[in-house]
């Protein structure tokens, strides 16, 4: 036993503390630095009635850098860091009548630390391990429910897997709002009977938009406030049959609408163009192997494939799509302009006009989720991008509810600003182009 004398923290007086390591400093335990956010998430959560609500939980897959997840699903890689120095844990014991009267205060040393986790903020690539997972049921995206019942005949309901929660969480690092999110996009849905997962087919999910849309306007519905339950119950009705999935309708709704009252379980939507023209401007350019399309020849494709009541008039303003403005449009994260000829004009004042202008598919969505690495990949596909041009195609890296970017809240488009700047400033190197926008070529080996 060592022994060592230190002041007391009641009076002037000194006192002896005993320190006992009779256990031989078990190293089972760990140190975690918490960042302020996290440690405020923590003691807020403490004040509720639920104890689930205060949990932390890693996800990924033994292969994955372990990630964590806090309460406002903000995701965080686990780094072990080894410290120059031991810690070693102390716990104080019950002291007997003699120590106390001899002020002697006995600690037991219970551990020896020599690692410490450190957490570090990532941006998970979310979207492209969800739709991996999804792929593992064997009856592929949902067709349609006489589909579906064909296939199970032919194969045997045995023989083909299933996605659940525990299967997403496992394999996804994300927390339940942002996973949510992205199942909502692709669209995926939760069969009510099994509690299984399941993507979409992207045709037959507009092939039942428009289903959805005919319906509404036989039955003279806003398109600002359709109702699932209503519009799977008039399906229903006109079909004669049970071939329609209620979650596939609301899925669909969910895709192309906005909730009405998204703080409640409502299933009323209010649906939105941009949201189909984006949809159809990704499987126009899907559908053609995704070449290159003069911008008029695309908005009559696109004006064309829209559903009646939603057209807006972009064929009309197709002056309005000359190269300087293709990044303000719906294919901001779906393609780039460049020009046959005259390429020296795409970063003049003037631009190139529309006429002469090509639409070059890029999906954001199927870029690294890394920053250098996404950066050296657009600059592997072209030599230079304005910050206009490339803006877009680095937005969701930067760790902001995209909505508020969408709806141009003022912070948040500073926070995206300011991320993309520095990542320019750092794998780019920019000049002032004849517009006064910032024109960069790649500073990466």
């Amino acid at each position: 036993m060592a022994s060592s004398s230190l002041p007391s923290d009641k009076s002037s007086t000194s006192s002896v503390l005993g320190l006992s390591a009779s256990d031989g400093y078990p190293e089972e335990c760990r140190l975690i630095e918490l960042p302020p956010e996290i440690v405020a998430q923590l003691e807020a959560a403490a004040q509720t009635a639920s104890a689930a609500s205060s949990v932390l939980r890693v996800r990924g897959r033994d292969t994955d850098i372990a990630t964590l997840v806090d309460l406002d699903d903000n995701t965080y890689h686990l780094h072990t860091a080894h410290t120059s120095n031991n810690l070693y844990l102390l716990s104080f014991e019950q002291q007997s009548v003699a120590d106390t009267k001899a002020g002697i205060q006995m600690v037991q040393l219970r551990s020896k630390v020599n690692q410490t986790l450190e957490l570090h903020r990532v941006q998970p690539q979310i979207r492209s391990r969800v739709l991996e997972v999804l792929q593992w049921d064997e009856r592929g995206p949902f067709r349609g429910v006489e589909f579906d019942r064909q296939l199970v005949q032919d194969s045997g309901d045995s023989a083909i897997s299933r996605v659940t929660d525990a299967v997403l969480a496992m394999h996804v690092q994300a927390g339940d709002r942002r996973l949510r999110r992205v199942l909502a996009d692709i669209p995926a849905f939760r069969e009510m009977s099994t509690g299984h997962w399941r993507s979409m087919d992207a045709g037959y999910c507009m092939d039942l938009l428009r289903l959805i849309l005919a319906t509404q306007i036989e039955r003279d519905w806003s398109l600002d406030a359709l109702d699932a339950k209503s519009v799977f119950d008039a399906l229903r009705a006109d079909a004669g049959g049970e071939y329609l999935l209620f979650e596939a309708v609301d899925a669909v709704l969910a895709r192309f609408g906005r909730p009405i009252n998204e703080t409640t379980a409502s299933t009323f939507y209010c649906i939105e163009s941009r949201r189909v023209e984006k949809f159809l401007a990704e499987q126009i350019f899907a559908a053609e192997n995704m070449r290159a399309w003069p911008v008029p020849e695309f908005l009559l494709a696109l004006h064309e494939t829209m559903p009646p009541q939603l057209r807006r008039r972009h064929v009309e303003d197709v002056e309005g799509w000359g190269s300087t403005q293709i990044p303000e449009s719906l294919v901001r994260d779906l393609a780039y302009a460049s020009t046959p000829i005259d390429s020296h004009q795409l970063y003049s004042i003037e631009g190139v006009p529309p006429q002469r202008t090509l639409l070059n598919p890029l999906f954001r969505s199927s870029l690294p989720q890394d920053p250098r690495e996404r950066i050296g990949r657009l600059f592997e596909i072209r030599p230079r991008w304005s910050k206009k041009e490339i803006r877009p195609f680095l937005e969701d890296l930067v760790d902001v509810d995209p909505d508020l970017v969408e709806a141009n809240d003022e912070k948040a488009v500073a926070a995206v600003s300011k991320a993309i700047d520095a990542w320019m400033i750092k794998f780019g190197r920019g000049v002032k182009g004849p517009s006064g926008d910032m024109v960069y070529t790649s500073r990466i080996n």
